[in-house]
């Protein structure tokens, strides 16, 4: 009866190996596949465009600076910054309007030289634009 068990077993074995190593290899197709996973593919990454009304201006003269929105609601507050000293210092606070548009008008400036400018909400912000005073 011993050989019986033996041989028995010898043919069980390696059935059972083969039908764990093929539920193994067909598990990650079928979780791949499961409809369950929902992923967003319509999320839009915030941005924002500035642009100055001039880039050379006289000394005392004011510049308009606008641009457009993606990915903000009308009403989110946008910040007009100015780099002065090492840091970043807010000029101005507007909203957003009509959606995606908005415009920050009479900034006076006073000083001669290069101005950068950015416009900031949160973490989203503009490219650098430099204004030149003289």
């Amino acid at each position: 009866m011993k050989s019986s068990l033996r041989t028995r077993s010898a043919r069980v074995l390696p059935a059972g190996l083969l039908a764990v190593a093929m539920l193994t290899a067909g598990a990650p197709g079928a979780f791949a596949a499961s409809p369950s996973v929902a992923t967003n593919t319509n999320v839009i990454a915030a941005s924002i465009t500035v642009q100055p009304s001039k880039t050379e201006l006289k000394l005392g003269e004011s510049v308009t600076f606008a641009g457009r929105t993606q990915g903000l609601k009308t009403g989110d507050v946008l910040s007009l910054q100015r780099y002065s000293g090492g840091k970043w210092v807010v000029v101005k606070t507007v909203r957003v309007v009509n959606g995606d548009a908005y415009s920050i008008s009479a900034t006076r400036l006073a000083s001669r030289g290069t101005e950068r400018f950015r416009v900031i909400h949160g973490n989203t912000m503009s490219p650098t634009v430099t204004v030149v005073v003289r």
